[in-house]
């Protein structure tokens, strides 16, 4: 993927100088190091030692700004945890294109703006597209987006998750299969519209259709699923709300989906301290249900924001096995004026959506700490410490006949954000 990118700088270079030289271009260069430390302990077992590792992430990039009219993107990304490459003299190779792309501002005087390439798709609070970025890898997606309206914003995309084909280098007859082989890639169609209905209240509304064509049973697409929801912001003063919803219909393979995914959060501002109260209830599928998939699936979500920081539900559904989740939490943050730092601390009562098939749904408890040091300007230091307490569905999870996993489970890291 190095080549890719490498190409796609020099491209974008002499498309600029030849095409465009009469033209005003604005050049400018952006930058991330993020840089973590982690003591992992999570594993409920004081008899094992906690693992700790270090991770990087490393990103620059190139931006031309062509006369307003166009605007080039090319974004390179190093990402690696310390000490995997097998010796000191050993390259990994894993320098790749995490974004590129080429937006066209008013084409042939059209009021919208189109952007095709390679992007990261961010919308609304994260709970269903988001860039990932806590992990050292990130989100992005091949694609194209129309963007247009200004007091109506609205979004029109389709994505590629997925290519079954393969890329075709010549035209030599041996390259096309005959019988023709099915498609097997997975796409993603959509919209996003986003307006304000007055100056303290907002709302996003919503839809996409994610498919995947693979067919694992040899008859039906392994996922051909819609969904449908809304976000609304609300400011009143000392008081805000933040409300997610959405329904999920279709079919997984065989099975008919009908899903849910309600958040609702409510937030007190007084002085230097915000308190929030919230409630995320995700739907998911009773053990003897045989011929429905009640579960509701958030694959592009930033899933570190939700469900508490340890993400031992970072992978849901799989992480609980498909009964959903239920998450009572109680959030703080506190801001003291004139101050570089910033204190958090969340508690988060967990359960699954449904019972498992001995009626257990207790998960557990999970405590987060975290303090923000504003070191410099968009530079910033975090440090963050959790621990969790299990309840009887959590330790039917981690139990084995081999070791009894009835600890307390606890992390903690440090991590540097530099920006430039």
């Amino acid at each position: 993927m190095n080549k890719i990118f490498f190409t796609f700088f020099i491209i974008t270079i002499i498309f600029t100088l030849l095409v465009f030289p009469q033209n005003k271009t604005d050049w400018s260069f952006d930058g991330q190091v993020q840089l973590r430390t982690e003591l992992d302990g999570r594993d409920f077992s004081n008899k094992t030692y906690p693992l700790t590792f270090t991770s990087m992430r490393t990103r620059l990039a190139l931006k031309a700004d062509i006369s307003d009219r166009i605007y080039l993107y090319a974004q390179a990304q190093d990402s690696r945890v310390y000490g995997e490459e097998p010796n000191v003299t050993t390259s990994i190779k894993n320098l790749d294109l995490h974004q590129g792309f080429v937006k066209l501002i008013n084409p042939i005087d059209l009021p919208l703006t189109v952007q095709a390439g390679r992007f990261e798709m961010l919308y609304g609070t994260e709970r269903f597209f988001g860039a990932g970025n806590w992990t050292y890898v990130g989100r992005s997606f091949d694609g194209v987006k129309f963007s247009f309206g200004t007091g109506v914003k609205v979004d029109l995309f389709a994505l590629s998750t997925y290519e079954g084909t393969s890329f075709v280098t010549s035209a030599a007859s041996s390259a096309y299969n005959y019988p023709a082989k099915s498609d097997t890639g997975s796409s993603i169609y959509g919209f996003w519209l986003n307006t304000n209905i007055c100056p303290d209240n907002s709302l996003d509304v919503f839809s996409y259709y994610d498919i995947s064509r693979k067919q694992t049973d040899l008859k039906n697409d392994d996922n051909k699923t819609a969904t449908l929801g809304l976000t609304h912001r609300g400011d009143y003063g000392m008081f805000s709300s933040l409300t997610d919803a959405a329904l999920q219909t279709g079919k997984r393979g065989a099975k008919y989906v009908e899903a849910y995914l309600v958040s609702v959060q409510g937030f007190y501002k007084i002085a230097d301290v915000k308190l929030g109260l919230g409630a995320d209830l995700v739907s998911g599928t009773k053990p003897t249900t045989i011929d429905k998939v009640n579960t509701f699936y958030c694959s592009y979500a930033t899933a570190h924001r939700f469900y508490g920081y340890m993400d031992y539900f970072y992978k849901a559904p799989s992480s609980t096995y498909n009964l959903g989740i239920n998450d009572f939490y109680f959030t703080s943050i506190y801001t003291p004026k004139d101050c570089d730092f910033t204190f958090g601390a969340n508690l988060h009562f967990l359960s699954s959506n449904v019972k498992n098939n001995t009626g257990m749904s207790d998960l557990g408890r999970e405590l987060d700490l975290t303090v923000a040091y504003n070191f410099f300007n968009r530079t910033t230091i975090t440090w963050g410490g959790s621990f969790f307490g299990q309840g009887n569905l959590m330790k039917a999870y981690y139990n084995s006949s081999k070791i009894s996993r009835e600890d307390i489970g606890y992390w903690s890291y440090v991590m540097i954000t530099a920006n430039f």
